[in-house]
């Protein structure tokens, strides 16, 4: 199955995603990386669409064909974010020490790109290949979790996803939601020397963070608690001197449970901005679900509300218990953050499992690294993935 020399092949592929910058909007240079890996893979069909997205197809021979004919998607994103931090690696240099390949998205997600790539590809060089199998290397996923892959799917409707983002090699059948709110408190403005004649937006921002600081989340007992947290704040006018900001908004980012929706979210901090203004007539605040338009590098565009549902798959349902199997019994686990299983599980409820080397932690860090042996038991659990 993993060779020596294919065991080299992944590493060589997944240097080569490393060494080119690919942020989100800027992926063309490392999508034609993933094309011409693909090709060199022997892929039976190598496209790119609209959005940028790259999708490879492999197909079984009529005599290895002994499948249901439902098709089997694999997706990991092309961007990364920035080399930010200090790093004592180069973030482009691709090393390779230690027993780990060192660089940005070499966790996060090149790697496991690369472990797809190459695992798939082998597996149909094995006639282990039973049903036509797709790898996407989409984009903009730190931008809009789902949204790219969206068209992915819409136009090769697969039976079943495979979400490649990194998992310890565990098998994760569940994975919390984002949604990204904004909240604006409304204040009337003076001079700050007579702060008595207005009300300061920014106080009321103050008041309204500390009370949902204090907001009990919900509780799921496969993806944990729900979170509820400021990220970002700015208040108006920016620069103020000597004037009492007359409006103050905060960005919020909620991290969801399976089940949640738009109200769900909303709801709570509605209740605590009418509790605010009984108490205090001049509290004025309202929140919402921000939206936001994704240019991709190809100058293809697409809006969405930034609400990505959390998603959970039965234990027992029959494709997490054929992947689980095929996998060696690993053990079962969830995402902490958000995936493009949002899309897939979450929006559309195809059956859906994570499956990936590397670790959640090394998402986004300075001297972000993901491990040999990793990379190489994710290209052999994506190969037994291609026989179901």
């Amino acid at each position: 199955m993993l060779t020596a020399e294919r065991k080299q092949q992944i590493i060589a592929v997944a240097r080569d995603l490393i060494r080119v910058r690919s942020l989100a909007g800027e992926e063309g240079p490392v999508a034609q990386v993933a094309m011409n890996a693909m090709c060199a893979l022997n892929y039976d069909d190598v496209r790119v669409d609209e959005l940028g997205n790259v999708i490879g197809r492999l197909d079984p021979t009529p005599s290895e064909a002994q499948g249901d004919g439902n098709s089997i998607l694999f997706d990991s994103h092309l961007d990364t974010v920035a080399a930010a931090g200090a790093w004592t690696k180069d973030p482009f240099g691709a090393e390779v020490s230690a027993g780990r390949l060192w660089g940005r998205g070499a966790s996060d997600m090149k790697g496991a790109l690369a472990a797809c790539l190459c695992g798939a590809a082998y597996a149909k060089q094995d006639g282990a290949i039973r049903n036509s199998v797709f790898i996407s290397a989409s984009v903009s996923e730190e931008q809009i979790e789902g949204l790219a892959l969206a068209d992915v799917l819409s136009e090769y409707r697969p039976a079943c996803v495979v979400i490649c983002e990194a998992t310890n090699l565990k098998l994760n059948i569940g994975g919390r939601g984002r949604a990204e709110l904004f909240i604006t408190t409304e204040g009337v403005p003076a001079h700050a020397s007579t702060p008595y004649l207005g009300v300061n937006a920014l106080k009321q921002m103050a008041r309204l963070i500390l009370a949902l600081n204090a907001w009990q989340p919900p509780h799921d007992d496969l993806l944990g608690d729900g979170i509820l947290e400021p990220t970002e704040i700015i208040s108006h006018p920016f620069p103020s001197v000597s004037v009492l900001p007359d409006q103050c908004r905060v960005r919020v980012d909620r991290r969801l449970l399976a089940g949640e929706t738009e109200r769900d979210v909303l709801d709570p901090i509605h209740q605590i901005v009418e509790h605010l203004h009984r108490t205090d007539p001049t509290f004025k605040a309202h929140a919402g679900i921000d939206t936001e338009t994704m240019q991709t590098y190809t100058g293809a565009t697409r809006t969405m509300l930034k609400f990505q549902p959390a998603w959970r798959m039965d234990p027992d349902d029959a494709f997490v218990r054929a992947a689980q199997h095929a996998l060696g019994n690993p053990a079962i686990g969830h995402y902490a953050f958000c995936t493009n299983a949002a899309r897939s599980a979450g929006m559309l409820h195809l059956p859906t499992i994570g499956f990936g080397p590397g670790r959640e932690e090394q998402a986004h860090v300075a001297d972000e690294f993901c491990e040999l042996e990793q990379l190489w038991g994710a290209a052999q659990g994506y190969y037994q993935l291609c026989s179901l």
